[in-house]
């Protein structure tokens, strides 16, 4: 189950158009010179995409200050993802939960033994917490041990930062242990950085900049959450070039098309786009945590978040109905019953202008007022 299905709300709500909140994606459109740059990229259709998606990787490795022999293009994150499991075979996985299905999904496919960590609601805040409490030699050594006893046997880690679902991120100091706990116990790394560009400039430091003295770890980028390109699907992964002739045995070599490498580079290009979105979904966000606020909703409770979606919990009663009564007013949310590991009742929202956010928060209004009359009549 994910958001984005607009085919399926079109079925059960009647409604040809909606205020899509489900998905996780950039609301404001890729960058402007995109949509020339697929009209000039219509005439190379006629032929085999570059297999190695040399300019698209070149554009990668100066905009990301990485070398382009560690970098690898893919169908989007999500089919990487089962190309790097195809590669390493783990016998056994570690998986923060809740997260995105498609980790687990990827290692069952080779028959990996699945061992979670629970994170619950919060997200990565309580490790982060565990890390900044630490004072002396001993604790460190005693945090150290309780990572090792978490990742007992695994031979793959994943790890999604910022989070999804919940929009927390991990602290550079977890992060670190995490590294050297890892390399000592013989562990990979896969870690999900899909919406680190949605990140304020004071917490959007890339796992990339640990790669060249960590042959252990491999980065997942996406552009197509920041960048708004969910339609033509496009990421990327970055890993000691020994890995990456691993995983290429197992990729599609014409899994990026031409018009999704045309893309990429011009929206890579657009040095002025990254931070005119940051402001943009700032405002928006400090704008709905307002709005929230001044609502008074007793019955729901809104996560912390510092990306572009958050979850709320619904109190004393599930998330069908308010989803249901979303729907019908052409709002989709994420329900959230299928992140295994998230115990309660959510949902997800995406953090749109504020014009959405306002539509959202009148829609969730309107639900609280249904449910008293109805209580009245009843």
């Amino acid at each position: 189950m994910h958001g984005g299905n607009l085919r399926r709300a079109q079925e059960l709500y009647g409604i040809e158009s909606f205020i899509d909140l489900s998905a996780n994606i950039n609301p404001f459109g890729p960058p402007p010179g995109v949509w020339s740059s697929l009209q000039k990229g219509m005439r190379d259709i006629v032929n085999y995409p570059d297999p190695e998606s040399i300019a698209l990787r070149k554009t990668l490795s100066n905009h990301l200050d990485q070398p382009i022999e560690t970098i690898m293009v893919g169908n989007g994150a999500g089919e990487l993802i089962f190309t790097i499991v195809q590669g390493l075979k783990p016998k056994k996985v570690a998986i923060p939960i809740p997260t995105f299905s498609e980790y687990e999904r990827a290692a069952r496919s080779v028959g990996s033994e699945v061992c979670y960590i629970p994170l619950g609601p919060e997200g990565w805040a309580k490790f982060n917490r565990m890390d900044e409490e630490s004072e002396d030699p001993k604790d460190e050594g005693e945090l150290d041990q309780i990572w090792s006893d978490l990742l007992n046997g695994c031979d793959l880690l994943f790890l999604c930062s910022p989070h999804n679902p919940t929009g927390s991120f991990l602290k550079i100091n977890t992060f670190e242990r995490l590294l050297r706990v890892t390399k000592k116990i013989g562990c990979k790394i896969l870690f999900d950085e899909s919406f680190l560009d949605f990140l304020p400039d004071e917490y959007r430091k890339s796992s990339r900049d640990y790669l060249a003295v960590n042959e252990h770890l491999i980065v997942l980028y996406s552009l197509t959450k920041f960048y708004s390109l969910p339609g033509l699907r496009l990421g990327s992964v970055f890993a000691h070039h020994s890995l990456l002739a691993t995983f290429e045995q197992y990729r599609d070599p014409w899994s990026v098309n031409v018009l999704a490498q045309h893309a990429g580079i011009t929206a890579l290009e657009d040095l002025n786009y990254p931070e005119e979105v940051r402001e943009k979904l700032r405002e928006s966000r400090l704008y709905f945590y307002q709005e929230f606020a001044l609502g008074e909703f007793d019955k729901l409770k809104l996560w912390p978040t510092a990306v572009n979606f958050a979850l709320i919990e619904v109190l004393d009663q599930t998330s069908g109905e308010l989803i249901h009564h979303l729907g019908r007013l052409g709002i989709l949310v994420r329900d959230c019953t299928s992140f295994e590991g998230l115990s309660g009742n959510f949902i997800r929202v995406a953090i749109k202008d504020m014009f959405v956010m306002e539509r959202l928060i009148e829609g969730l209004k309107g639900f609280f007022v249904w449910q008293t009359k109805q209580g009245t009549l009843g």
